[in-house]
């Protein structure tokens, strides 16, 4: 019962996505960070969060179909969160460097965009370590009480 829920989930998700990359326009706005010029691009957090999800619970039906084991599942996930905290972390002190100190670095790339959308990935993936690590947090938070 609980993988039928989870197959029909994915296929509600996969059809959301595919809704709003249809009606999702193209054509976003290209600016330049030199100079101070604000810089504001479309950041994707709703595909982000649809796909993270998707993708969980694609790893959720595996972990529980014992197609793998729990340990690499809890590992995939650690790993993702712990890639983006560094990535999101990174730039963000290359960010502050930026505009407290004034350094000028040469790069081809926004780091702002890539900092938040790493931002929008650990932030989600933060409940799905949550939701992994359950019964601990639950002792946790009795305890406390």
């Amino acid at each position: 019962m609980k993988r039928m829920i989870i197959v029909l989930i994915i296929t509600a998700f996969l059809a959301s996505t595919a809704a709003y990359a249809q009606s999702s326009d193209q054509s976003s706005s290209q600016g330049s960070v030199s100079g101070g010029e604000a810089y504001n691009p479309d950041y994707n957090v709703l595909p982000i969060v649809l796909a993270l999800i998707m993708l969980y619970l694609i790893s959720y039906l595996l972990y529980d179909s014992k197609i793998i084991r729990k340990v690499r599942y809890k590992q995939m996930w650690s790993i993702v969160l712990v890639g983006s905290m560094l990535i999101s972390g990174i730039t963000g002190i290359i960010l502050v460097l930026i505009t407290d100190y004034g350094l000028r670095f040469n790069l081809n790339f926004n780091l702002l965009f890539w900092h938040v959308e790493t931002g929008i990935i650990m932030a989600v993936v933060l409940f799905f370590h949550i939701h992994i690590h359950w019964k601990k947090f639950k002792r946790i938070l009795q305890a406390n009480n």
